[in-house]
């Protein structure tokens, strides 16, 4: 018995996944705690418009995340090997790409501010600048993520995460109280995010050595590979983002904020559990690389992302009302207390989801992409039609998420057939 545990603790997955879960609740309580704030000391409206700004920052930035399997995958291969020389190589080639990307976004951002404000009937255009800022550096900074994560450096990704999250409570806290409102819980972000970035070169120091082999990348590699992987991505992404614009646009200020709040609480689950598929892709690209056996892998996983999220809707389903006060203590949020019960189910329909098509990614089925491209723009144009209360948009999520699930589940025996 004693054997079996420590045989169990070794497994990369779980030893992984322990880190990354634990250092994942302590960043993500911070996190929590930056959002409890915000959601206690600024008003409905100001609260809705935060929200809407931190999905505003999420959908440029899919781009970038898009490439992380991408980034990931390349450079699994290459530590897997231990080849150093071809790893600088990859990093400065995937930089200089992100930076012109970055760049030509950020542009782009800046030349439609107006009309960026208008749609989210934001009057102060500074906060949307600053906003332009964190995406750009959310484009510098995604090489440096993707390499620790190839690396399985999970222990420094718990540590930047960490500094970000603390920092981002602590200025946040500092800005809002002297009177900053929005704009110093955006700038707290901005700050933090910045203050991260550099942290993240501790553990890749060997990047900055003049030694380097800029590796023959097959170009058709990586667009075969590398679309349908930032289009499955940007397809998931924006299930849990396109929702919280919308609502933004069409509903009132204060039902805004509110949707912002059951969001929040509903999300939870997948903080809790999307740790697990940043640890298990890596491991599986390693393993499959390798021709080694990687379906007790990915069930392990299943299991573990299983675990949390029933228990959280499980609670948010028999306490209702306490959940919303516990997280957002303003009365005004128990509205959509009778939504956190089901909102919590689809979230973790959506985390098990999320789970799957790393999965497939990481083994290189990526004819994923398509069904999930085709779901997330049904969910954005049912939804545009459709939004007569929280009840239809919640639904209509709900729906196209479970059709997908049944889906990759029906494939799974087709996909990892030998």
């Amino acid at each position: 018995m004693k054997e079996t545990a420590k045989k169990a603790l070794k497994n990369p997955l779980i030893y992984g996944s322990t880190i990354v879960v634990f250092g994942g609740l302590l960043s993500n309580f911070f996190n929590f705690l930056y959002n409890l704030f915000m959601s206690r000391t600024l008003s409905l409206t100001e609260y809705g418009i935060l929200a809407s700004l931190i999905s505003l920052i999420t959908f440029p930035a899919l781009l970038v995340t898009a490439l992380n399997p991408v980034i990931v995958r390349f450079a699994g291969d290459y530590f897997a090997k231990k080849d150093i020389l071809l790893l600088r190589g990859l990093y400065y080639q995937f930089f200089k790409f992100l930076l012109v990307l970055g760049s030509a976004i950020f542009l782009l951002f800046l030349i439609f501010l107006g009309q960026i404000a208008s749609f989210f009937h934001i009057r102060d255009q500074f906060i949307l600048l600053l906003t332009d800022f964190i995406i750009f550096l959310a484009f510098v900074s995604a090489i440096n993520i993707s390499f620790l994560q190839a690396k399985l450096a999970f222990g420094m990704q718990i540590i930047i995460n960490l500094v970000i999250a603390v920092l981002k409570l602590i200025l946040g806290i500092i800005f809002v109280v002297v009177g900053y409102s929005v704009g110093g819980a955006t700038m707290a972000i901005l700050i933090a995010s910045l203050i991260g970035y550099f942290v993240s070169f501790a553990q890749l120091r060997f990047i900055f050595s003049k030694k380097t082999k800029m590796p023959h990348i097959d170009t058709k590699a990586i667009f075969s590979y590398g679309i349908p992987s930032a289009l499955t991505l940007f397809g998931l992404i924006s299930f849990i983002s396109s929702d919280i614009i919308l609502v933004k646009h069409f509903f009132n200020p204060i039902q805004a904020g509110q949707y912002a709040g059951l969001s929040l609480i509903g999300r939870i689950i997948f903080f809790v559990s999307a740790p697990i598929g940043t640890v298990m892709f890596p491991i599986i690209v390693q393993k499959y690389t390798r021709n080694e056996n990687y379906d007790n892998t990915f069930k392990m996983a299943v299991g573990l992302v299983l675990a949390p999220s029933i228990l959280l809707t499980l609670f948010y389903s028999f306490f209702p009302k306490f959940s919303v006060l516990f997280f957002l203590k303003n009365p005004a949020y128990l509205a959509v207390a009778p939504l956190v019960g089901i909102f919590g189910l689809y979230i973790t329909f959506y985390s098990v989801l999320y789970l799957f098509a790393n999965f497939y990614l990481s083994i290189k089925k990526t004819n994923i992409y398509l069904p999930i491209l085709i779901a997330s723009f049904l969910q954005i144009i049912l939804i545009v039609f459709y939004h007569n209360n929280f009840w239809q948009i919640i639904l209509i999520s709900f729906v196209l998420i479970g059709i997908l699930l049944s889906l990759f589940l029906v494939y799974y025996p087709y996909a990892t057939k030998k």
